[in-house]
């Protein structure tokens, strides 16, 4: 098998994600070794691995990288996946992307309804609910809770960013030559320290939705 056609060895990305942040990260949750009393079930963390490396075997090798801020608590706090749901993994019909209807998804909050974030509802959407091609991801890739405390938001710092490149280097290692997507300032702060020069998106929250869309038919329409 060629190296063009061979699947990306995300191997080295997955440990850094499951060893942390490096640097001070106060108030910083990791998804992906991290269990939160009272809001994760058991065996969470393992699960939301799971779920990641179901999603990249899905994606296959990309053609794209949609970078974004950081994992929201209604995302990938919980699904373990940028820009999904746990809802988008395992909710009804008209929620439930159609390449997660069979294991091995599976949800890791205790929330009965499972979360549901706006974000990550446009962002499937404007790619019609089809993963392959496009990978999606976070310019830092743990979830930094802002002051309502671990069901809350906020920006990750530039200098946490800056301490944690190391990911998103190894991503991109991983996964070869492709077209670089940049959904807000910070993920295109983040492309730019590495020297790489990525298409601006508008970030699809906070009235971002219509010229998100747009701006990713416009990019995807010129592969």
């Amino acid at each position: 098998m060629s190296a063009a056609r061979r699947p990306p060895d995300y191997g080295p990305v997955l440990a850094a994600l499951c060893s942390g942040p490096r640097g001070a990260a106060a108030g910083v949750f990791n998804p992906y070794r991290q269990q939160a009393a009272g809001l994760d079930r058991g065996g969470a963390a393992r699960r939301r691995r799971r779920n990641l490396e179901a999603y990249l075997g899905v994606v296959g090798r990309p053609r794209w990288l949609l970078v974004g801020e950081a994992p929201g608590y209604r995302g990938g706090r919980f699904s373990g996946i940028a820009f999904t749901s746990e809802r988008q993994l395992l909710g009804g019909p008209e929620h439930r992307l159609p390449w997660a209807a069979s294991p091995p998804f599976a949800a890791s909050s205790r929330n009965p309804a499972l979360w549901l974030e706006p974000s990550g509802t446009i962002v499937w959407s404007a790619l019609a609910g089809r993963p392959q091609g496009v990978l999606l991801w976070n310019a830092f890739p743990w979830h930094p809770a802002g002051g309502g405390g671990p069901l809350s938001n906020r920006r990750p710092e530039s200098r946490m960013v800056a301490a944690n490149l190391h990911v998103l280097e190894l991503l991109l290692q991983a996964v070869g030559p492709v077209g670089l997507l940049a959904a807000g300032k910070t993920a295109a702060a983040a492309l730019a320290r590495l020297g790489l020069a990525a298409t601006a998106l508008r970030h699809p929250a906070h009235g971002g939705a219509t010229a998100f869309r747009r701006q990713l038919a416009e990019q995807l329409g010129r592969c």
